[in-house]
């Protein structure tokens, strides 16, 4: 979950802390014995009214969420209620707790429903991605919002579908080495310092999880596949550096940074452009590889319009400035100088 870009998102996540703080400590016998605090229905509905409307509600205020994903805090207030409060005090709600329980799982069985629709319509999206000539960073998304849905379960599943392309599949694939190619990672460290993860990453889960493996089975086991995941999703760092530099293609410019986010920028939409290595106002989406000394962009671009990024996780956002950082700057701004000739 991310932030809010407000001023009140941080009021909304102390208040939310404090809310779920104070009412697990409410039902803690030691703090009611030493605050006096006698149980009472009233109490009781109090912390309902806390967990299961104001906590939503601040969540929604704090975080970035769907409604959808409020009605699950809703459910999640709940259940922590059923949790906490004691099963005599709980009992007469508990046909509420079922409720709700039911609500979210029948929205479960929707979303796991689209799903399958999606693996059924593989062929077709994959269909719409050879249409597009484009890779399958900036191609998969789109066609399976397109012949699919847009809800946030169906793009964090087409997410996972091209990390694993990516991480796995994509090793006999070449980068792009025409004339509007400009690559962004050869002049940096990015592929040597996510080797390097990836060796600690592996390095430290054949150690602890054989220390964890005869002390806490289920602990081991969980950070066993956490790892393997984190393996996996910096193999697919790497090649989505290697394969996607950026590309102008069709009056567009095609950038992206691994995983972490993505936009397809038409030329037309660049309304003027600041060269000079600076830290770039707050608000900028930055293309940047990383690299052991600090480095920043060469350019910014800004836009007449906003367009849309996809994120981590297949989420969106509207960015009105870009910035980037490239290999070879004087190729880049010759490939701009190109397309206003053009234009």
């Amino acid at each position: 979950m991310v932030l809010r870009n407000s001023k009140w998102s941080l009021w909304a996540l102390a208040l939310l802390t404090l809310v779920l703080i104070s009412n697990v400590l409410l039902y803690q016998p030691l703090v009611q014995q030493v605050l006096a605090i006698k149980l009472e229905s009233g109490v009781v509905l109090g912390s309902l009214v806390d967990l299961v409307i104001i906590s939503p509600a601040l969540a929604y205020a704090a975080f970035k969420v769907s409604k959808k994903q409020a009605v699950g805090f809703v459910v999640f207030g709940l259940v922590m209620a059923r949790v906490i409060i004691p099963e005599e005090f709980f009992a007469p709600y508990t046909l509420l707790l079922y409720f709700g329980i039911s609500s979210e799982a029948l929205f479960f069985l929707a979303e796991l429903g689209l799903i399958f629709l999606l693996l059924k319509r593989i062929p077709v999206i994959r269909a719409e991605m050879r249409s597009t000539r484009t890779g399958p960073i900036f191609s998969l998304l789109p066609a399976v919002e397109r012949k699919v849905s847009r809800l946030p379960l169906i793009r964090i599943v087409a997410s996972e579908i091209l990390m694993v392309y990516y991480a796995i599949f994509s090793w006999r694939k070449k980068a792009p080495t025409h004339k509007r190619v400009v690559t962004m990672h050869h002049k940096t460290s990015a592929i040597a310092m996510n080797i390097m993860l990836i060796h600690a990453v592996a390095i430290e889960t054949i150690g602890l999880h054989w220390w964890l493996h005869s002390k806490i089975p289920v602990l081991s086991f969980i950070l066993l596949i956490l790892n393997m995941y984190s393996i996996l999703l910096v193999l697919a760092e790497i090649q989505i550096t290697r394969l996607h530099p950026v590309e102008v293609k069709n009056g567009s410019l095609h950038i992206a940074q691994g995983l972490r986010h993505r936009l397809i920028l038409p030329l037309s939409n660049i309304k003027r452009m600041e060269w000079g290595e600076k830290k770039p106002s707050k608000g900028t989406m930055i293309f940047m590889q990383k690299d052991f000394e600090e480095i920043h962009p060469q350019v910014v671009l800004v836009l007449k319009e906003p367009v849309e990024a996809t994120l981590f996780m297949g989420r969106k956002e509207e960015v009105s400035k870009v910035a980037l950082r490239v290999d070879d700057p004087e190729k880049l701004k010759e490939l701009f100088k190109q397309n206003e000739e053009s234009a």
